[in-house]
């Protein structure tokens, strides 16, 4: 891993974690205090991160964390059910019982993974899923898609993430239930619901 690269993922983390709030500025001099690294890793980890989306240059102030709409936040939601429910419908004729098999030891989570506001498990049950339909672009653009959602919706909805995590892992389980018993239908149904249920979750947020 190079020196930039370290300093991307580190700067990301933070942003994920929460240690940096919407549109707050952060700065190359205070970055390359922190990392204890030169300018030219810390600026070009930072034009990386404008270039993902996550911040945003503001000549002559630094570099600000880039604020979410409600909207932002449900809109990608909905774009990620259309799909991996278009992946599943292709794949679902190819799927083996290994697939399965690997699908259902994805699927199991412990007590600690409930409550824990890392990603990493649910997005790769997901991509996995969608992996069985072997098209690699949509593959890359629902990775970047989950990169996305997932630093949304821990940053500014951890609350309605934490409910929708345990519902999850049962839906997890029952998509793959559907799957073995050759109900397309149904495991359809099933992740629909599993991405809409964070969506409902803030929607609630919202009504209050």
């Amino acid at each position: 891993m190079t020196i930039k690269e370290r300093v991307y993922k580190e700067i990301y983390s933070d942003i994920f974690d929460g240690k940096y709030g919407p549109n707050e500025i952060l700065t190359e001099n205070k970055l390359v205090e922190k990392y204890a690294v030169s300018k030219s890793p810390v600026r070009e980890a930072l034009l990386e991160l404008c270039k993902d989306q996550v911040l945003q240059s503001l000549p002559r102030l630094g570099y600000q964390v880039k604020p979410v709409s409600l909207k932002e936040v449900l809109d990608i939601l909905e774009y990620r059910i259309d799909m991996e429910i278009s992946g599943l419908r292709r794949a679902f004729p190819y799927i083996t019982e290994q697939d399965i098999l690997i699908l259902d030891e994805m699927s199991d989570k412990t007590p600690e993974e409930l409550i824990d506001p890392d990603w990493s498990r649910n997005e790769s049950f997901h991509l996995k899923l969608y992996e069985l339909n072997s098209n690699h672009y949509g593959y890359q653009e629902l990775q970047k898609t989950l990169k996305q959602s997932s630093r949304f919706i821990t940053q500014y909805f951890h609350t309605a993430w934490q409910k929708a995590n345990e519902m999850n892992n049962q839906c997890h389980k029952e998509i793959v239930n559907c799957i073995r018993d050759g109900n397309l239908e149904g495991a359809c149904r099933k992740l629909s619901h599993d991405i809409a249920s964070i969506k409902e979750e803030i929607q609630k947020m919202h009504r209050f």
